[in-house]
């Protein structure tokens, strides 16, 4: 699925003006959208190349911020039932995470109030901006990256960068080209690597590719490991010190790790202690740094951890 596509599956999610904006936008504008951004009574914005642009009401894009359309509360709600699919009671677990996957892979992340309850957030209310992501299978963008570190044998890669760095397309290429010679866990806590819909990933990741999709992190991996053998575990973003744990203990059991951070040089990745403790316990060989703006995807450095951090 390339972005062309995953840019038409969202459109019709989108009120009208908003989607009769969308659809008049260039054809060669349409392959660059990264993000589309939904503020509460400020114009509607594309994100291409890392930089932000009002889109106007014939599709055009502008620098002038009140040159675009006003994205009112009426437009907002609707965007809101659209994408929960009239159905606000079913998308609870997501709304807890921020987020709901839709059609195509594309992700929207939601900004607004929270509703907590002991502690922990129950639900949301008043969306106040919504960020559609555009999901693209760039298949072919980690080539260079399997030549460089695991063609001859799989190893624990962590692979980082900045927010909108392309970590999670890199990633799910990689499980494309991997998966077709190894077996794969990925565990998908929030759906972005598959995109599942109905069991189904919206994504190529490989021929012996196994999905944990929504499981938390910790307990999908101590799942995988336990019901299907990998030889890859593979996850995006690791978190907290249960998530590590779970990791060091697949690691026991001969598993290799590839996995994501966020962080934009390798100083600040050494920096974060959860990261510290699995490097210093072997579970990644190599450190990958993505760019981000204009150098979106590009592999700027390739270390090996223990020899450079």
């Amino acid at each position: 699925m390339n972005q062309t596509s995953s840019f038409s599956k969202a459109v019709p999610y989108f009120p009208v003006p908003l989607r009769s904006a969308l659809e008049m936008l260039s054809p060669r504008d349409i392959p660059k959208v990264q993000e589309i951004r939904l503020r509460a009574q400020r114009s509607m914005r594309i994100v291409l190349g890392g930089t932000e642009r009002v889109l106007t009401s014939v599709g055009t894009l502008s620098d002038r911020p009140d040159a675009g359309i006003t994205v009112t509360r009426v437009l907002l709600d609707a965007m809101f039932k659209n994408i929960c699919e009239h159905s606000v009671h079913s998308y609870q677990r997501e709304l807890r995470q921020g987020y709901i996957t839709i059609a195509g892979g594309n992700r929207v992340g939601l900004c607004a109030s929270a509703v907590m309850q002991q502690d922990e957030i129950e639900t949301i209310r008043y969306i106040s901006g919504m960020n559609i992501r555009i999901a693209s299978q760039m298949e072919g963008c980690a080539e260079e990256l399997y030549r460089r570190v695991c063609s001859q044998k799989p190893c624990g890669i962590l692979l980082a960068g900045p927010p909108a760095s392309g970590k999670t397309t890199m990633l799910r290429d990689l499980c494309r080209i991997l998966g077709g010679l190894y077996r794969i866990s990925v565990v998908d806590e929030r759906s972005e690597l598959s995109a599942m819909q109905h069991g189904v990933s919206q994504f190529h990741l490989g021929e012996m590719t196994d999905v944990f999709d929504g499981y938390p992190k910790a307990v999908g991996i101590q799942m995988a490991v336990r019901v299907m053998s990998p030889q890859i575990m593979v996850c995006d973003e690791i978190g907290d010190l249960a998530e590590t744990d779970a990791m060091l203990q697949a690691l026991h059991t001969g598993v290799r790790l590839i996995a994501s951070a966020h962080a934009g040089s390798m100083q600040e990745l050494s920096a974060r202690p959860q990261i510290r403790r699995l490097i210093e316990a072997g579970a990644f060989q190599y450190a990958v740094l993505l760019g981000s703006g204009s150098q979106c995807g590009q592999i700027l450095a390739v270390r090996r951890f223990l020899q450079d951090l």
